[in-house]
């Protein structure tokens, strides 16, 4: 057997850049003023309109005068009040974070997506009575206003913020780090799927201390995902800047990666497929950071592919699963890779892995924290076992693992999400399911559904998919196919074929899903709801086709029926394509991977 290194690490939070965020950008303005901080699309028309560059000077200029602003209709605090900003879809977020630090504020960041109670609850909870917003957003604060009074305050222009021109004066900031760095900076909060959403206050030693990540020692010959995020110029940012991931990252690519970021025009939601071609070929980047709709689209366009395999250094997605066909693809041509975390706990810190391993975490246990729970699961017969992904502090942790500053959950804190070991490779972890998510059936049998979709998923006729059952007999499954010219029903029998001869056979028994128990899902008019990352929001998913699940249950004891559609009565499909088999790419080694 081959000898193990000695898993090592380091402490983090002695290793950290000892500079606070807004000391940052000031030394980095005055280093390098003419160093493009961010490079944004016009319009939507890319080809035609182009990007136009803010320099690191513009950034540094439009937080004193944003802090003078916010000084002058709100005042400075002494007690991090928070205020609300709620803006288009541009850099302003990251100004006014900046300013809000400056001014002794800590600003809270609602989701686009967010409907108004959400919001009203995360005000309430944060005692937020100060509304700073952006022109364009209307439709949005009106609401929240008539809900909750507060008082609401109009932002400057994104134009008049970043002006090369005129003389502003630098406000002042002077904390000593060891005092700021454990200040609430601000505040966002949880998706909110499984209920209300939850504020998480975040500290600047949240952020800080990603500076010391590329200092981990290799574990087992794999470096630390940081040190491939280090490489490249310009990066793609695919995370929307009101969520932790674009706040997170657009400062971690600028302030410790020396790069640009490459930005889509403020706009509703993601970028429309064409608009997003465009990016790609004009944005003049060489990393992408996403969620995988973005990735969806660059696996459907053989221009973007081609981009991909000659220009990117890697890709880096999360928030959402991938469907593993794209997943294939993407991890042939270059490095690829996923982060995980959440809101409350940041990043967990994981080193890289080989390519055909792009579905598995690499984790550093001894850098995190990490303890794994062995779980006894009724019906789950996986060889390599279940385990939660436990987080133990300890004095080495307790200043680099953010979870334990950002709960006050104890010393040992569960995270309910649940993972299996790779079978012969030390450290390598894959995402199983939520403790919340396991489908127990009426003879309490445990199924992960998260499995059975990821499974299902994998067929590219798949657009979204979510596997019930709870209580019942046996799980069902309700598939949404992506558009396409023929018979919906035709194409559902082409996936019924590689479930039957694919899925099924990597599943246990009680979880191999029936013919009768599919579900067409109708995309036009009722499509699946999915949370803004891209998963599938599974209760109200469930509540939307509770009809048809019903119909199903009640139908599936004859014998002579095939599948239930949510537009009509289900009729039988009498003939099936072949199972299709997925290309099986060489393997590409950590080695190949830095050198690269």
């Amino acid at each position: 057997m081959a000898s193990q290194e000695r898993v090592s690490c380091i402490d983090m939070a002695a290793e950290m850049d000892q500079t606070l965020l807004p000391d940052r950008l000031e030394q980095l303005a005055a280093q390098e003023p003419d160093r493009i901080w961010v490079s944004y699309a016009v319009s939507q028309d890319v080809a035609r309109d182009g990007f136009r560059n803010l320099t690191l000077a513009q950034y540094a200029r439009a937080v004193d005068r944003l802090a003078w602003h916010i000084e002058s209709t709100m005042g400075r605090s002494s007690t991090f009040s928070t205020f609300l900003y709620f803006g288009l879809t541009d850099v302003r977020y990251a100004i006014v974070l900046l300013a809000a630090i400056k001014t002794g504020h800590k600003v809270l960041f609602c989701s686009h997506f967010n409907s108004t109670y959400f919001n009203q609850s995360v005000c309430d909870r944060t005692g937020c009575d100060v509304l700073l917003h952006s022109e364009g957003v209307e439709s949005t604060i009106e609401p929240l206003l008539q809900a909750r009074p507060m008082r609401a305050i109009q932002a400057p222009t994104l134009e008049s913020l970043v002006e090369p021109e005129g003389q502003v004066e630098r406000y002042p900031y002077s904390k000593e780090f060891s005092v700021g760095v454990d200040e609430p900076m601000f505040v966002t909060h949880t998706s909110g799927t499984t209920g209300l959403p939850k504020p998480v206050t975040m500290t600047q030693r949240s952020l800080v201390i990603a500076s010391a990540w590329d200092k981990v020692p290799d574990l087992d010959g794999k470096p630390p995902v940081e040190k491939v995020m280090r490489k490249g110029r310009r990066c793609f940012m695919g995370f929307p800047l009101f969520q932790f991931s674009g706040v997170a990252n657009g400062l971690w690519e600028v302030f410790y990666r020396g790069k640009t970021l490459v930005l889509p025009c403020s706009q509703p939601g993601w970028a429309p497929p064409a608009t997003f071609e465009q990016l790609f070929e004009h944005g003049d980047f060489d990393c992408f950071i996403g969620i995988p709709y973005y990735l969806e689209l660059v696996a459907k366009s053989p221009r973007m592919m081609e981009i991909v395999r000659d220009r990117l250094k890697y890709i880096m997605y999360g928030g959402a699963t991938l469907n593993p066909g794209t997943g294939d693809r993407l991890a042939a041509l270059c490095p690829f890779f996923s982060c995980i975390g959440s809101t409350e706990s940041g990043v967990a810190f994981t080193h890289l892995i080989d390519r055909q391993d792009w579905a598995w975490f690499c984790f550093n246990e001894e850098q995190s924290g990490i303890v794994w729970e062995r779980q006894e699961i009724q019906g789950v017969e996986d060889g390599a076992g279940v385990y939660e992904l436990t987080y133990v502090k300890n004095p080495l942790v307790a200043r680099s693992q953010p979870i334990f500053w950002h709960t006050s959950r104890g010393d040992t804190i569960k995270t309910d999400d649940l993972f299996v070991k790779h079978p012969t490779k030390n450290h390598l972890w894959r995402y199983y399911a939520r403790k919340d998510d396991m489908v127990v059936t009426k003879y309490g049998w445990n199924i992960n559904p998260v499995m059975v979709e990821y499974e299902i998923a994998r067929h590219p006729s798949v657009k979204a998919v979510v596997v019930g059952g709870a209580g019942r007999e046996a799980i069902f499954a309700i598939v949404e196919l992506v558009e396409s010219h023929g018979p919906p029903e035709a194409t559902l029998d082409e996936v019924w074929a590689a479930v039957e001869g694919e899925t099924n056979a990597k599943l246990d028994k009680i979880a191999q899903l029936d013919k009768k128990r599919l579900i067409l899902a109708d995309g036009k008019t009722k499509p699946l709801p999915l949370t803004p990352k891209g998963n599938v929001v599974r209760g109200p998913a469930l509540k939307l086709y509770e009809a048809e699940i019903e119909e199903m249950y009640e139908r599936t004891a004859d014998p002579t029926v095939g599948w239930a559609t949510s537009k009509r009565k289900g009729e039988e499909v009498v003939s099936a394509s072949p199972p299709k088999t997925s290309r099986v790419n060489p393997p590409v080694t950590v080695a190949e991977i830095i050198a690269a």
